[in-house]
């Protein structure tokens, strides 16, 4: 299976599994489901992703959740950071920075901050914490955490109505105006969760 892997990717991969040999069951679990949920942001390309981690998963406390969440991006170079706690499951977003950053700056600095207040000398942590933020006041999940998501920059505006894009489909997300590139991102981050899970099934 690590032959549909890169060579780079092959190498994270047996360092992480020897790692996991040495944690207890519950920590190697945690981490081998995070794995599979991540592997968008893995192998894809994908900027980040948000996880829903329930607390008591595997037994584990929230604390223990968190604790295991940055062993498991230590080992794979990922940023994390908790967005959203709502006393029952953890909503934790996985990224890598430059991403993150290349996304925002992609932005339209019109929409970003002229529609949705966003304050200005965006980058990557400011536009998380602000996202945080803004989720605990509401109660509600930003739509436009989607900018950092990886999807399509068309979508999120359309979906948030600020675009006058004709909704054309849906592929995980909802699409607006040409669906080509949608469903082609898609499909780049559903490839990499199999192969994720495939290679978890054969570990």
């Amino acid at each position: 299976m690590t032959h549909c892997f890169s060579k780079a990717d092959q190498q994270n991969l047996e360092r992480w599994k020897q790692k996991l040999g040495h944690t207890p069951e519950e920590h190697s679990l945690l981490e081998k489901w995070i794995f599979v949920h991540a592997a968008g942001v893995l192998f894809a390309k994908k900027p980040g992703e948000l996880i829903i981690m329930k607390k008591d998963m595997f037994g584990l406390n929230a604390r223990a959740c968190m604790e295991i969440t940055g062993s498991f991006c230590r080992s794979w170079n990922l940023d994390h950071r908790l967005l959203y706690d709502n006393g029952h499951s953890l909503k934790i977003i996985l990224f890598r920075t430059a991403a993150v950053d290349r996304r925002i700056a992609a932005a339209s600095k019109k929409i970003l901050h002229c529609v949705l207040k966003y304050p200005f000398g965006l980058d990557s942590a400011l536009f998380l914490a602000e996202v945080a933020e803004r989720w605990h006041a509401s109660g509600s999940i930003p739509h436009e955490i989607g900018i950092a998501l990886g999807y399509p920059l068309k979508d999120v505006w359309g979906f948030m109505g600020i675009s006058a894009d004709p909704c054309s489909g849906s592929c995980g997300w909802r699409i607006f105006g040409d669906p080509e590139p949608s469903i082609k991102r898609k499909q780049r981050y559903e490839k990499a969760r199999v192969l994720a899970s495939q290679y978890i099934t054969a570990a």
